[in-house]
C-alpha cells in the first residue's frame, strides 16, 4: 500500500528535508499530547463541580483548557505548513524528474505512447502520489500517534470500557479487507480514464485544422462527450466504493458509542465510574472519531497513490538512451571533421517482417555534399534516423571520423549535426527563439544572418513584430514555407560540421529553392552536407548522388554521370524538368 513512498525521487526528498519533518513530526507529538490532555483535564473540571469543590481548582482547569488549545493550535500550524509544504517541493522534485526522465527516452518509446497519456501521468498522476504521501501520510501518522495516546488513557481509565469501545473495531477492519482492494482498482480504472481524456483532448486540439476541414466537430464532440461518461461512471463508482466505507465506519463508531453509553452508566450508578472520568473517556473516544474517519479518506488517497505510482513505475521502468555507452576515450578527441562511412547497413524496424534498408554502404568525406534521393518509403529518413541514433544501428555499421557511432556519447554525436527534420516543428515561441533554439546566446546579427539565408528576411519586414512575432502552437500563425525556411535557419545558426536537410525545400517555390540553395552552397563548402529530397533539383549541385528504391541504394554518382546512366534519377529529372516548365507557362 506504502509502495509510492519508496519512489527515488520522494526518498530523496525526504533525506534532503529531514530536519523539516522532523520537527513536523515533532509539532504532531505536540499536538496529539495537547489534545489528549484537554479531555483529561475537562473530566476533573467535572469532578469538581460534581462534588462541589473550590472555585480556585475549577479556574485553574479552565486556564489550562484554554492554554491547551492555543497551543493545539500552533502546533496543528506547524505540523500542516512543514508537512504539506515539504510535499509540494517533493512533487516538484517527482515532476522534473521524470520529465528528465521522458526527454531522454529514445524515439520508438513516443511512437509506442499517446502524448496524451505521458501528459497526464506528469500531471494527473504525479499530483495523486503526492496525495499519498503529503495530505494522506500527515492524516494517517497524526490520527496514528492520537490513537495510541487515546488508547493508552482509556486502558488507564477504565480497561473494562475500552473493551467495549474497541470492540466495533473488529468488524470495521473485516470491512476493511472485504472493499479495499475493490477500491485500488476503481481508482487504477479512474487514472486510466484521466489519461483517455487527456489524449483524447491533445489529439482533437492538436488535428484541429483537419477536424475543421472535414467537419467533423460534431464527431469529435460525441467521441469527448463518450470518454467523459466512460470517466465520470468510473469515478461514481470509485465514490461510491468510498462512501461505502465511510458510511460503515460511522454506523460501527454509533454502535460503539451507544453501548459504551449503556456499560458507562451502569458503572456510574454503581459508582465504579465517576462522572469526570465519563466524561474524560469519552473525550478520548472522540479523538478516536476522527481517525476513523481520516481512515477511510487516506486509505482512498493511498489506493489512488498507489495506482499513480504504478503508471508512473511503467514509465521509470523504461531505459532511456543511454548518453554515455563506455565513450571514454573517444570524449576527449578533437571536434568532429564531419567524415561518414556506412558499411553494410541493414535494418529493420520492431515488429517489422521486411528490412527497411538493406546492405547500404557509401562514404562522405568531410565538407562534401551527399544528395539521397528516392521514392516514397524508399528508407531515406530511416537512414537519416540511424546517423542521429534516433534508431539504434547495428554495430560496425556507422562511422563518424573513423569512429564507430555507439562508442560515441549522445552528445557529441547529435552536436555534430544540424538538422532540418521532415516535419518542421516550431515551438510556441517568437521566431527569433526558434531559430536560436540550438545556441540561446547568439546575438541578433547571427539571428538576422541566418534568416537571410533562409531566404525569410524578406517575411520578416511584413511580421507584426519582426523576428520578435509569436509563431503560435506548433508555428500555425506561419504558412508551410516559412516554417520551413524558420527551420533552416534554425540549423544554420547551429555550430555542426554536418548539416542535414530531410527534404526541407518541399514546401517553398522553385524561384525560392533556388535562391536558397544560391545562398547556401558558400556554406557548404566549409561543411558536410546531407541533402534528402524529391526534388532532384535541390541535389544536383552534390558531390554524390545516391537513389534509394525499397531500402537499397540503386544507383549512385553526381548528377552528370546518373544522367548518362539513363536510370530512375535520369527519368525522374525528365518528368520533373517537364513540370517546370508547365508550371511556368
Amino acid at each position: 500500500m506504502f509502495r509510492f513512498l519508496t519512489d527515488q525521487d520522494v526518498r530523496s526528498s525526504l533525506r534532503e528535508h529531514r530536519c523539516r519533518l522532523t520537527i513536523a513530526v515533532s509539532a504532531m507529538v505536540g499536538r496529539a499530547l495537547l489534545g489528549l490532555a484537554a479531555p483529561f483535564f475537562m473530566g476533573k473540571s467535572v469532578d469538581v463541580i460534581v462534588e462541589q469543590s473550590s472555585a480556585s481548582d475549577l479556574t485553574r482547569y479552565v486556564i489550562l483548557l484554554i492554554t491547551f488549545a492555543v497551543g493545539t493550535a500552533i502546533c496543528q500550524w506547524w505540523m500542516r505548513w512543514l508537512w504539506i509544504g515539504w510535499s509540494r517541493d517533493a512533487e516538484l522534485s517527482m515532476r522534473d524528474g521524470l520529465f528528465r526522465h521522458l526527454v531522454r527516452m529514445p524515439m520508438p518509446f513516443f511512437h509506442r505512447n499517446r502524448t496524451g497519456d505521458l501528459m497526464s501521468r506528469l500531471t494527473s498522476d504525479v499530483e495523486a502520489v503526492r496525495m499519498g504521501y503529503g495530505p494522506g501520510v500527515l492524516h494517517c501518522t497524526h490520527p496514528l500517534i492520537m490513537t495510541v495516546g487515546a488508547v493508552t488513557l482509556m486502558l488507564i481509565t477504565s480497561p473494562v470500557l475500552t473493551c467495549v469501545a474497541m470492540a466495533p473495531m473488529v468488524g470495521l477492519f473485516l470491512v476493511m479487507k472485504t472493499i479495499l482492494p475493490s477500491i485500488h482498482q476503481r481508482a487504477t480504472k479512474v487514472q486510466e480514464r484521466q489519461a483517455d481524456l487527456t489524449a483524447r483532448a491533445q489529439e482533437s486540439f492538436s488535428g484541429a485544422r483537419v477536424i475543421k476541414a472535414f467537419a467533423r466537430e460534431a464527431h469529435e464532440v460525441n467521441r469527448f462527450g463518450d470518454l467523459s461518461r466512460a470517466y465520470l461512471t468510473d469515478s461514481l463508482a470509485h465514490a461510491r466504493r468510498r462512501g461505502l466505507f465511510q458510511c460503515l465506519i460511522e454506523v460501527f463508531a454509533g454502535i460503539g458509542n451507544v453501548v459504551l453509553f449503556v456499560f458507562a452508566a451502569r458503572m456510574v450508578i454503581h459508582e465504579t465510574l465517576t462522572v469526570g472520568d465519563y466524561v474524560a473517556f469519552t473525550g478520548y473516544l472522540k479523538q478516536l472519531i476522527w481517525p476513523m474517519i481520516a481512515l477511510g479518506w487516506t486509505l482512498a488517497l493511498f489506493k489512488r497513490a498507489e495506482a499513480a505510482e504504478e503508471r508512473i513505475g511503467h514509465i521509470r521502468s523504461e531505459p532511456p538512451e543511454d548518453d554515455d555507452p563506455g565513450a571514454t576515450q573517444q570524449e576527449a578527441a578533437p571536434d568532429s571533421s564531419g567524415a561518414l562511412q556506412v558499411e553494410d547497413l541493414t535494418f529493420t524496424y520492431d515488429g517489422a517482417m521486411t528490412p527497411s534498408l538493406q546492405d547500404i554502404s557509401l562514404r562522405v568525406d568531410a565538407g562534401s555534399t551527399l544528395g539521397v534521393v528516392g521514392s516514397t518509403a524508399s528508407g531515406k529518413t530511416t537512414l537519416l534516423n540511424l546517423l542521429l541514433r534516433l534508431h539504434q544501428p547495428p554495430r560496425g555499421t556507422i562511422y563518424l571520423d573513423g569512429t564507430d557511432i555507439l562508442d560515441l556519447s549522445l552528445t557529441r554525436l547529435r552536436g555534430a549535426f544540424a538538422v532540418v527534420p521532415q516535419e518542421c516543428f516550431l515551438f510556441s515561441q517568437t521566431v527569433r527563439e526558434n531559430i536560436s533554439f540550438g545556441d540561446q546566446t547568439l546575438d541578433d546579427a547571427a539571428v538576422e544572418d541566418a534568416a537571410r539565408v533562409a531566404c525569410l528576411a524578406e517575411d520578416l519586414e511584413h511580421f507584426p513584430r519582426g523576428l520578435d512575432t509569436m509563431v503560435g502552437e506548433r508555428g500555425i500563425t506561419l504558412s508551410g514555407g516559412q516554417r520551413q525556411r524558420t527551420a533552416i535557419a534554425r540549423a544554420l545558426i547551429r555550430p555542426g560540421p554536418i548539416l542535414v536537410l530531410d527534404d526541407a525545400l518541399s514546401s517553398v517555390d522553385t524561384q525560392t529553392e533556388r535562391r536558397i540553395l544560391e545562398r547556401l552552397r558558400p556554406l557548404l563548402d566549409r561543411r558536410t552536407a546531407i541533402i534528402v529530397s524529391h526534388r532532384l533539383s535541390a541535389v544536383r549541385h552534390a558531390d554524390q548522388i545516391v537513389v534509394l528504391d525499397e531500402g537499397r541504394i540503386v544507383e549512385r554518382g553526381d548528377h552528370g554521370e546518373l544522367m548518362d546512366q539513363g536510370g530512375t534519377y535520369a527519368r525522374i529529372w525528365r518528368l520533373q524538368q517537364d513540370q517546370r516548365e508547365l508550371d511556368e507557362l
